[in-house]
């Protein structure tokens, strides 16, 4: 969660509108009587590769809070560039954003390990 976000999508998407809100109010755990969980909401609009107009919406959902959410994407972050995911370690010193070194290909079931739910809405 983090306004960082919103370059790193117009860099990869080459989208023209892109917009992040910050919202407080009831969560996915405390409408269902748990405790509050940290839910990223996320709406793309677009052209599909297909040539279709689509619009998705991705949810995020940390049962465990944003604490909870944030320490697992650092936890990630951190196995990637020492190496300890079974894939070679970041040799180079530098700057990394982490959409550039963390598998996307995996990243659904990764975060399903820690609990933290990924719904995906076709609206």
């Amino acid at each position: 969660m983090s306004t960082l976000d919103v370059p790193s999508i117009a860099a990869f998407t080459d989208a023209r509108n892109i917009r992040f809100d910050f919202i407080i109010g009831e969560s996915i755990g405390s409408s269902k009587g748990l405790a509050a969980s940290h839910d990223l909401y996320i709406e793309i609009e677009g052209i599909s590769s297909s040539g279709e107009p689509k619009k998705v919406r991705t949810i995020v959902s940390g049962p465990k809070g944003n604490s909870h959410l944030t320490a697992v994407g650092v936890y990630l972050i951190a196995e990637r560039i020492l190496g300890l995911n079974g894939q070679t370690a970041q040799k180079k010193g530098g700057l990394y954003l982490p959409e550039t070194i963390v598998c996307s290909d995996n990243i659904i079931s990764r975060l399903a390990e820690f609990g933290i739910k990924t719904i995906e809405e076709y609206v």
